[in-house]
């Protein structure tokens, strides 16, 4: 069977589907009308339909007889940018744009649906077709965990796609190992005593420590770190003071920090507040320090990785899928690899004769549709691979 052929028998169709969800792009875990038009189309293929949470959506397909269980993931939020791309086809949403590809990756799922619901007496075992909200948020995956959506049957492998406007179109990378970093947040308040900025013996000056701080945090990773294992230390927010001739007695900071491995994920907490601490003892403040895991790194697994490296070859052929660097960025498919071995791959969109060279997250972000249905194919490639 000719997965790519196959595809691009649904072409049209699965092109309309993608422009109708980059009209109507929805914040995070609000995806209402989204996950509402996936139900529709996956009940009139006939697969099974559950609703996981406020948004999520869960579609199950059984073959012809029980075999092993491959789960299939698409995320579907957008994001808080006013689009100026200039299609016809724009958001219609003020204020919301698809501006990182997920109305793609919506669209490629629900046409492998499409595909392999047509051909569910030639396969056995079970196909799992995730629609996920809030990735932008890293939280639509754990709460598609939580929902059970792993379970009942159980999986035994997921895989996940990506568009970068970083990878030429034509372009795919299936790699092992470390592909993105995890996300985390933190906050910490600083608390001095606020005086007359005359006076400043009378008062505890927070915006001086937070300052000595800023810098302390930053020797983490150049000398506390395994320079071999980078990390990111992350100061987003700073906010202090109340008024030019005042000694502020409070500062606000927040921040994102990124790491691949477990031992420097868990060691970052610990390190930022023994140097708030005793930053905060040397300048006679006090502190509240905060820190969230909030997104693990994402590690793909070896043996999924190679089915997958095949399957997408027979798609694109294996002298189109090139390595990259890992990706400092975060993605919460994580939340699905560490429970069950996966696999994520990026699949390029990137054309500059087609303007189709903005950054993820740009207001202008394009990406070329002509990576559809190698899209759909290699999901659908994948599963009927694993499923053999």
């Amino acid at each position: 069977m000719d997965s790519l052929q196959e595809a691009r028998k649904v072409n049209d169709w699965v092109f309309a589907i993608r422009r109708e969800l980059h009209q109507h792009p929805e914040k995070s875990m609000e995806e209402v009308w989204t996950a509402g038009r996936i139900a529709e189309e996956l009940e009139k293929m006939g697969i099974q339909v559950k609703r996981v949470g406020k948004t999520g959506v869960l579609g199950t397909l059984s073959g012809k007889s029980p075999g092993k269980v491959i789960a299939l993931r698409a995320d579907m939020d957008a994001l808080s940018i006013q689009e100026q791309t200039g299609f016809d086809y724009s958001s219609k949403n003020p204020g919301f744009m698809h501006a990182c590809g997920h109305d793609f990756h919506t669209a490629m799922l629900l046409g492998a649906a499409k595909v392999l619901s047509g051909m569910k007496d030639q396969f056995k075992g079970t196909v799992k077709f995730m629609f996920q909200p809030g990735e932008e948020v890293a939280q639509g995956a754990r709460s598609m965990v939580e929902g059970g959506v792993l379970e009942n049957p159980k999986v035994d492998m997921a895989f996940g796609m990506h568009v970068i406007s970083d990878v030429p179109i034509g372009k795919a990378v299936v790699q092992e190992g470390a592909m993105s970093a995890s996300g985390d947040i933190w906050s910490c308040v600083i608390k001095g005593v606020t005086a007359h900025g005359s006076s400043p013996w009378q008062g505890v000056d927070a915006i001086v420590c937070a300052s000595a701080i800023v810098q302390g945090l930053q020797t983490l990773v150049s000398r506390v770190n395994d320079a071999r294992d980078p990390i990111v230390v992350n100061i987003g927010t700073i906010h202090g003071g109340d008024r030019f001739n005042i000694i502020p007695g409070k500062v606000e900071m927040t921040g994102m920090n990124r790491a691949f491995s477990v031992t420097a994920r868990e060691g970052m907490p610990k390190w930022m507040e023994e140097v708030i601490k005793g930053t905060c003892a040397a300048y006679r403040c006090q502190y509240e320090f905060n820190y969230t895991f909030s997104c693990a790194p994402l590690i793909n697994d070896p043996a999924a990785t190679a089915l997958a490296a095949q399957a997408v070859s027979k798609v694109m052929g294996a002298e189109n899928l090139i390595r990259i660097p890992k990706m400092m960025g975060s993605e919460d498919f994580s939340e699905f690899s560490v429970k069950v071995p996966s696999t994520f791959m990026v699949l390029g969109v990137r054309n500059p004769a087609k303007d189709c060279v903005y950054s993820q997250h740009s207001e202008h972000y394009k990406a070329d549709e002509d990576c559809i249905p190698v899209g759909v194919a290699c999901h659908v490639q994948v599963a009927l691979d694993f499923l053999s």
